[in-house]
């Protein structure tokens, strides 16, 4: 994925590239995005389940991983479900399936538990729009959430989120290989670092 890099020492904050991979249990972090001085001279990050947390309100990773970690795109995608304006759009065809479009509007004010936790992550202002479409057995073929960014806390400004997610296939068997241990940094080594 294209992230905004976690800004540096210098201030600045820029665009890169990130690898995610997950094997076992253990989520590897690499690319440009991440903060070269967190790797200590290697390629990739890894992260056991206890500190990258299975989903955003019970990340420890004291933000070591790029801020578009921090939280479970998954459980953001059921956002819409507490939309008061939820409505048809229509039928269209994605990766070549055809899907049903809905559209509707989330406010923080409203969302409880897990939701509010995820809308909060988000780190954007009131309205979030989100899309949806779902193809004929009804699994989420992909998800757009847009909304105005407000991630001052982190010295980034305000911006524009639009994110689109697209799940290209389902089930279908794979390999992942982990990196080579000797290209990785626990993160909990660069975490000990923010304590």
């Amino acid at each position: 994925m294209t992230a905004a890099a976690a800004q540096g020492g210098n201030g600045q904050s820029r665009r890169g590239q990130l690898d995610i991979r997950f094997v076992g249990k253990v989520m590897y972090v690499g690319g440009s995005a991440v903060r070269p001085e967190k790797l200590h001279g290697r390629s990739w990050l890894s992260a056991a389940p206890a500190i990258w947390g299975r989903g955003g309100a019970d990340n420890q990773s004291y933000g070591v991983l790029p801020s578009q970690l921090q939280a479970n795109p998954a459980e953001q995608s059921t956002l819409l479900t507490g939309s008061k304006d939820l409505r048809l759009i229509g039928t269209e065809t994605v990766d070549g399936a055809k899907t049903t479009h809905y559209r509707g509007t989330v406010n923080s004010k409203g969302l409880i538990g897990g939701g509010l936790d995820q809308f909060m992550q988000l780190e954007v202002s009131d309205p979030l729009t989100m899309d949806l479409w779902t193809d004929g057995s009804g699994r989420t073929k992909r998800f757009r959430m847009r909304a105005e960014h407000n991630d001052m806390p982190a010295g980034t400004g305000d911006g524009r989120l639009d994110l689109t997610i697209t799940f290209l296939d389902t089930n279908r068997p794979m390999v992942i290989k982990a990196p080579p241990t000797k290209d990785t940094t626990p993160l909990a080594d660069s975490a000990q670092e923010k304590r």
